[in-house]
């Protein structure tokens, strides 16, 4: 059985002790307790002679605030969980909320930075950083020590343990008389959700993430708000499977002084004389208009009317115009405007295309190259890793692209199936004629 106790009867607290707290300065938290994730409830447990038994934190007060908005919580539940199945218990409820410091212990390395990562304890009891014995680590409190008390009781001095931590500094300096101090867990996590950051003027009203450290209640009112690190979101409202926000393509099509490129069968050719337009005219494959004419016919038959666009709908270049140009001329164009303000973040580029046979397909082939990224409109040429004199080969391709935000690497990974299809020579080879063969397979990619 479980009993609720006054506050001074027992308490942790000496007597003389307590009456010096009580007549300290009270702050009332409104019904805002249990929404902040810094929100705790101490659940002190003793036996019926008043000897202290144990202190049970709980976490995520507001699961036991009621559709009144009135706490509920049910103690005799909470023992058993803790194990505390039989006999007469005396309890007591605090409700705190963190302002500084925590009840948490933290690992420091040498230099009295908190430590995160992997850790060993080695079998004299020593913590040390995981796969590096000599790198021994130090546990501490992540909290403020009472340094010194006044003679008349009313004041004390608290002071700092050697952490050396962004957080821990700022939340000490927030303990002031005057002021109060919050901070979220960790610094530069917390995200302020303007209404409408692009309008003019720009919106003030914000709201914080659901999951913020952060309380926003009434005794804020006439304090000061200070962000460190603002920007503008992107607005990727229209980013989805439909549209990733970026068009890739290339920025030579048709002539380019050696042979054309063209756009490929991305408009359903049906004739010869739609696959000479727009596959086979003029790519300079050591082929001549009645070739080209040739292959194109062979092609439309082929397809008939199945719909499959050839070669993937990929831009096709002869072997000629490949190795003449050095590769494929791509442009990378953004579909959704706030993509081309990556351009200011530090952004990297990597492109890497895959290329297969389109003949033997086990036959394959990769390269990878860097990319400057200068936003909508950037242009490069992606280099080739093989010459198909002999073989075709059709390239998909890879864009990874990173860029910082507040000190935090993110990106986004473009992928295009099929971008474009180096055709072979159509003259003879080993009694074989490359280009004619592929006019009657290019509907399987």
């Amino acid at each position: 059985m479980a009993h609720w106790i006054d506050k001074k009867q027992k308490t942790r607290v000496s007597d003389t002790d307590y009456n010096i707290l009580s007549l300290g300065k009270k702050k009332t938290i409104d019904n805002t307790f249990g929404l902040s994730s810094r929100d705790y409830i101490e659940m002190n447990v003793f036996n019926s002679s008043g000897t202290f038994l144990e202190s049970i934190r709980i976490d995520e007060p507001k699961q036991y605030v009621n559709v009144e908005g009135k706490f509920e919580i049910n103690p005799g539940i909470i023992l058993r969980r803790n194990g505390y199945f039989s006999g007469d218990y005396d309890i007591e409820f605090n409700f705190f909320r963190e302002i500084a410091g925590s009840n948490q212990t933290i690992l420091v390395d040498s230099n009295k930075k908190i430590y995160t990562g992997e850790y060993d304890v080695l079998i004299d009891g020593r913590i040390v950083k995981r796969g590096n014995p000599k790198s021994e680590l130090k546990e501490l409190d992540y909290k403020y020590f009472v340094h010194q008390i006044s003679n008349d009781k009313k004041e004390i001095r608290l002071a700092t343990l050697p952490i050396d931590n962004e957080r821990y500094k700022a939340e000490f300096e927030g303990l002031g008389e005057n002021k109060s101090v919050i901070y979220p867990k960790i610094i530069g996590q917390d995200v302020l959700n303007f209404d409408n950051p692009s309008s003019k003027p720009p919106s003030n009203k914000f709201v914080l993430n659901n999951n913020s450290d952060v309380v926003l209640d009434k005794s804020l009112i006439g304090g000061e708000l200070v962000i460190n690190d603002a920007y503008e979101i992107m607005d990727l409202t229209d980013f989805g499977a439909e549209n990733d926000g970026f068009s890739i393509g290339c920025h030579k099509l048709g002539k380019t002084g050696s042979g054309d490129i063209k756009l490929g069968d991305k408009n359903n050719a049906t004739t010869g004389r739609d696959f000479s337009r727009d596959v086979f005219g003029g790519i300079a494959a050591n082929s001549d208009n009645d070739a080209e004419n040739d292959v194109s016919n062979r092609a439309s038959k082929a397809k008939a009317n199945s719909g499959v666009p050839w070669f993937g709908g990929a831009y096709t270049l002869g072997y000629r115009t490949a190795n003449r140009t050095g590769g494929f001329p791509i442009e990378i164009l953004t579909t959704l405007t706030d993509l081309d303000k990556i351009k200011d973040l530090e952004p990297e580029l990597t492109a890497t295309i895959k290329g297969r046979d389109l003949v033997d397909t086990s036959n394959v082939f990769e390269s990878t190259s860097k990319v400057i990224f200068t936003g909508n409109g950037t242009r490069t040429t992606l280099p080739i890793p093989q010459n198909h004199k002999a073989f075709g080969g059709l390239y998909d391709v890879e864009l990874n692209l990173t860029f910082d935000i507040s000190g935090t690497r993110r990106g986004i990974r473009i992928y295009r199936p099929n971008l474009f299809c180096v055709l072979p020579t159509y003259n003879k080879i080993n009694d074989a004629r490359p280009l004619l063969l592929l006019s009657e397979v290019g509907d399987n990619y």
